[in-house]
């Protein structure tokens, strides 16, 4: 538990960064976008807001986990994390999808962009660029240093977020080039939608992952045999096994064995056979983290 409240400390202090970064640059950046009529720049508008609500969860998850608040969690943190990390991927492809609608759109009624705030703009985007690029880097490097899911979401959104950059940087220059050639008004929602399909790409695997490691999975033989024998040696000191669930989380396995005990017994006879049998298990297996759940004998017969 220390060094995960550890992690979440040093995983909270660099989303704070990020979280800084948006709510200084947020609103000239939205005065830049609204006036240059630019469908990538707006897009950003509303990544701005899904950065807000995905920051606010993190750094909420992560207090939790600093001050051991995960008593309503069977798995203990590592599932609270895959759900910030759900919420965060949802709200992405979210935005990306509306990004795709508006782009179709657009394509469909072209409209020419402000010259003077799309020269802006492509300032302004240098900057994001080289922004994203340096968080980005910071963020995989403590990734890699203290595995997370919500850090893992967010080198991968900073990556996303420079690379976009570039393919704005990109159109942007190209409509001030060829201003005035009338395929240009088609420039700006095309690079918007092909940006806004590679990013929804990019991100399902993760949220395909989150959502697997939500689920508990069936374990694997060698852990069975090892969960299996440390029942057997704790056989006397309970009455009913009702069945084992797991979820892994990264390189963490969380297991939940559910016993029943015989009523005669002591709380303190079945607490020793309790911490025992948690003990054994999590020496056996590696990174293993195991919940005990107690349930009623009548169980064993349904």
């Amino acid at each position: 538990m220390k060094k995960e409240q550890e992690q979440a400390a040093l995983q909270a202090r660099a989303l704070w960064v990020s979280v800084i970064i948006d709510l200084v640059t947020f609103i000239p950046y939205a005065v830049i976008a609204i006036f240059s009529g630019s469908l990538l720049l707006l897009s950003d508008i509303a990544d701005y807001f899904k950065n807000f609500a995905s920051h606010a969860v993190s750094l909420r998850i992560l207090r939790n986990i600093r001050e051991g608040q995960l008593h309503d969690f069977d798995y203990g943190a590592g599932k609270l994390e895959r759900v910030g990390s759900l919420f965060g991927a949802l709200c992405y492809i979210g935005t990306l999808v509306a990004l795709v609608i508006y782009s179709l759109i657009r394509l469909l009624h072209p409209e020419p962009l402000d010259a003077d705030f799309t020269l802006v703009g492509i300032v302004v985007q240098v900057l994001v660029f080289v922004v994203n690029a340096g968080l980005w880097v910071y963020y995989k490097r403590i990734a890699d240093r203290a595995p997370s899911p919500l850090i893992d979401m967010e080198w991968r959104h900073k990556r996303n977020d420079a690379l976009g950059a570039v393919a704005i940087l990109i159109a942007l220059a190209l409509t001030q080039i060829f201003r005035g050639e009338p395929w240009v008004a088609y420039l700006d929602p095309a690079c918007a939608l092909a940006y806004a399909l590679f990013a929804i790409g990019s991100y399902v695997p993760v949220l395909l992952e989150t959502l697997h490691d939500l689920l508990d999975r069936t374990l694997a033989e060698d852990v069975q045999i090892v969960i299996m024998r440390q029942l057997a040696g704790h056989f006397d000191g309970y009455e009913a096994f009702h069945g084992v669930r797991s979820r892994r989380a990264g390189n963490r396995l969380f297991i939940e064995i559910a016993l029943g005990f015989d009523p005669a017994k002591t709380i303190g006879e079945a607490e020793l056979t309790i911490e025992s049998l948690r003990a054994g298990v999590e020496k056996d297996i590696a990174n293993a983290e195991v919940s005990i759940v107690i349930k009623p004998l009548k169980l064993a017969s349904e």
